[in-house]
């Protein structure tokens, strides 16, 4: 897995890595079924303290580009929604 961080021209701090998932972790297990296809080969994790963003494939060599080349990938990479807390119930 590589990892990178990059500022935006807005000077937000991002980090970026890639996701693979494991083949043997998917066999026979809910996460197999749970993948979008276009997601089975992997996808680049783009994330700031505000938002969190997925672009998937994985492009080939993104952790060699520089920065400007790293945040036109993560203009093109979907927002993901944040999850939700859990509440304790007491």
């Amino acid at each position: 897995m590589a990892f990178r961080t990059f500022r935006d021209p807005e000077g937000r701090e991002w980090q970026a890595w890639d996701v693979v998932p494991s083949r043997d972790a998917e066999v026979g297990t809910r996460s197999q079924t749970y993948l979008p296809p276009e997601m089975a080969e992997g996808w680049l994790c783009f994330e700031a303290a505000d938002q969190k963003r997925r672009l998937s494939p994985c492009p080939p060599g993104w952790d060699a580009r520089d920065d400007a080349g790293i945040h036109a990938l993560c203009r093109d990479a979907q927002p993901v929604a944040p999850r939700r807390r859990a509440t304790s119930l007491g």
